[in-house]
C-alpha cells in the first residue's frame, strides 16, 4: 500500500491560493478562502493525534505527530516542508504470540506548486522516510516518495486534479495514478473530496464552529524488524470508513474526532508468527486529533 505524501496537496494549495483566477473572475472582490485552495482536496499539515484499534484478534494503536512550515512563497508560486513522526503498537496475539511489537517512522516532505495559466496550476513533491522498529538503523530502512500533479479549477464550484504518485515501498505498483474531484460551492455548507486512491470524503458545517464528515480512507506502511542477524520486513495495508465531528475552537485550532471499522492486511515475518496470505481483519476504531489550520 502506498503512502501518499501530504504536503504534495497542502503546501501545493497554499501556493496556488496566488494562481491567477478562471476568465471572468478577475473583477469579482476576492473571497474569504482563495478559490485554488476552496477547491483543493484536504490535507492536515499540522497535527497531533491518537488511534486506537480493537477487535477479536486485532489490537493496536497509532500516534501521529507532524508539522510544516513554508519554505518559499511568491506571485503564484510557493513551497513548505513538512516533518512527521508516527508510532504503531501492535499485539501479536493475534498471531498467537503474547508479544507486543511498537513501529516507528519518521518522514521529511518537500511540496510546491505554482500557477502556470489562469484556473491551472502545477503541483508537486519529494519525500524521504526512516520506517522501522530502531533496533538497526539501516539504508534498507529507508523509503522514498514522490508525486507530481496538475490542479484545474473548472469553475466557482468545481476542481480537478490528476497525476502519479511514487513509492518505493509499495506493496504492489511502485508507480500509482491520482486522480481529483472537490465540488463546493463558495458559502455553500456542503462539500465533496474525493482524491484517489488515498480518500472520498463528503463534510457539512453544522454551524459556525462545527462540521460532520463521512468517509472512507486508504493507509498502508512498511517496516524493517531487526530479528536475530536477520532483516525482516512487517506491512500494513487496508482502509477504514467513519465518521467525524469537527469542532473548530478558534480559528487556528480544531479538535476532531472519528470512529468507525477499520479494515486492515497486518503481513509479519514467519517468525513473529505471521502467515504470507494473512486474512483482512475488521476492528472498530476511534481516533481524537488536534488539527492547527494554516
Amino acid at each position: 500500500m502506498f503512502r501518499l505524501p501530504a504536503l504534495a496537496v497542502l503546501a501545493c494549495a497554499g501556493a496556488a491560493s496566488a494562481e491567477p483566477e478562471p476568465p471572468g473572475r478577475e473583477h469579482e472582490p476576492a473571497p474569504a478562502v482563495p478559490i485554488g485552495r476552496r477547491l483543493s482536496p484536504r490535507s492536515d499539515a499540522v497535527l497531533a493525534s491518537y488511534t486506537a484499534t480493537r477487535g477479536a484478534e486485532l489490537t493496536t494503536w497509532d500516534v501521529r505527530v507532524k508539522a510544516g512550515v513554508p519554505v518559499v512563497r511568491g506571485d503564484g508560486y510557493g513551497a513548505g516542508l513538512l516533518a512527521g513522526y508516527g508510532a504503531t503498537g501492535l499485539d501479536l496475539a493475534m498471531a498467537g504470540r503474547d508479544e507486543h511489537l511498537t513501529l516507528h517512522r519518521f518522514e521529511a516532505t518537500l511540496g510546491g506548486g505554482a500557477g502556470v495559466a489562469p484556473g491551472w496550476s502545477l503541483r508537486g513533491s519529494f519525500g524521504v522516510a526512516q520506517s522501522s522498529d530502531l533496533q538497526d538503523a539501516t539504508w534498507s530502512a529507508m523509503q522514498l516518495t514522490s508525486s507530481a500533479m496538475v490542479h484545474r479549477v473548472l469553475g466557482p464550484s468545481d476542481a480537478v486534479i490528476a497525476g502519479l504518485v511514487y513509492t518505493s515501498s509499495a506493496e504492489f505498483l511502485p508507480v500509482l495514478p491520482i486522480l481529483g474531484y472537490v465540488h463546493q460551492r463558495e458559502g455553500s455548507p456542503f462539500r465533496f473530496d474525493a482524491f484517489l486512491p488515498h480518500h472520498v470524503r463528503a463534510e457539512y458545517e453544522l454551524g459556525r464552529r462545527v462540521r460532520g464528515a463521512l468517509g472512507i480512507e486508504t493507509g498502508g506502511n512498511t517496516w524493517v524488524i531487526q530479528a536475530a542477524q536477520a532483516q525482516l520486513r512487517a506491512r500494513r495495508a487496508g482502509g477504514s470508513l467513519f465518521g467525524e465531528l469537527e469542532l473548530a475552537a478558534t480559528e487556528l485550532v480544531r479538535f476532531q474526532a472519528r470512529a468507525g471499522l477499520s479494515v486492515d492486511r497486518y503481513t509479519l515475518p514467519v517468525q513473529l508468527g505471521g502467515s504470507d496470505d494473512p486474512p483482512l481483519r475488521a476492528a472498530a476504531f476511534a481516533q481524537l486529533a488536534v488539527v492547527l489550520v494554516p
